[in-house]
């Protein structure tokens, strides 16, 4: 039978069959099932594990297996040794060299060779997978500042666009800022950056400042931790040579500005 998908049990047995802690009954079977089921699952789980074996073989483990790969090991290694001391008790006992090890020994230690290379086989592929999933989340980020920033340069490039560029004003100097304006799809894109992040309870409000005429709100906005943000709005509805400005307000915007101290100011080019 073919898996769809893989499971911590295919994954736990998937590490045993390549740390050879399988007892031969099963080995049997997992194997017949990787070459007469042609499992795809099951198939890369097994050469995923006996790579990291094969590249890890010279490194120390630096996680415990899980309880029910121990248990499975420790048996193997119980059998291996069962069956070496029946064997031996059919033959005649050489008189063992002085300090030589004993043979019982040889199943344990294999199977501490096996448990530390499943240790490291378990660790190895949870790491792996949470990586893969970081990196995933990465791209995915990435690509959504690419296709921003290839939207900002055909709106900025385009002939129906006009720029608005503001610059810091009172106690706000260093800030910079910048409108685009689509006329054709009337939004307005706003970016400002070494603007501080407004205090507790205040927030600050873009304006449209059209000659002659009351300001008119455009948006309510805050910074992010480095002192910038970038807004994407609908066009107030102006007339007109137009002025831009941003002032601090209360936290949920003013109908009109509460002060004549801008943060940033500018007019259409």
């Amino acid at each position: 039978m073919r898996h769809q998908q893989l499971t911590d049990e295919l994954q736990e047995r998937a590490m045993l069959y390549a740390a050879g802690a399988l007892d031969e009954p099963e080995r049997t079977e997992y194997s017949r099932h990787l070459q007469e089921d042609d499992c795809a699952v099951c198939i890369a789980e097994v050469l995923e594990s006996e790579a990291a074996a094969q590249s890890l073989a010279m490194m120390l483990p630096t996680q415990t297996p899980s309880a029910s790969v121990r248990q499975r090991l420790l048996e193997r290694a119980e059998a291996t040794r069962a069956t070496r001391a029946a064997r031996d008790e059919d033959r005649p006992r050489p008189v063992p060299p002085p300090r030589r090890p004993v043979s019982a020994w040889g199943g344990w230690l294999a199977a501490a060779a096996a448990l530390a290379v499943a240790g490291v086989l378990l660790s190895l592929n949870l790491g792996l997978r949470q990586e893969v999933k970081s990196l995933n989340a990465q791209i995915v980020q990435l690509e959504s500042r690419v296709s921003a920033q290839n939207t900002l340069l055909v709106m900025a490039t385009s002939p129906r666009t006009k720029v608005v560029n503001l610059a810091g004003l009172n106690s706000t100097p260093q800030a910079r800022g910048r409108i685009f304006l689509d006329e054709g799809a009337r939004l307005w894109r706003f970016y400002v950056e070494d603007l501080p992040t407004a205090p507790a309870n205040r927030a600050y409000q873009l304006w449209a400042v059209p000659d002659g005429a009351k300001p008119v709100s455009a948006v309510v906005f805050n910074t992010d931790a480095n002192g910038t943000a970038m807004l994407e709005l609908p066009a107030p509805m102006v007339a007109g040579m137009l002025t831009a400005a941003v002032t601090e307000e209360p936290e949920r915007g003013s109908p009109q500005p509460t002060t004549l101290a801008f943060n940033l100011a500018g007019k259409t080019e």
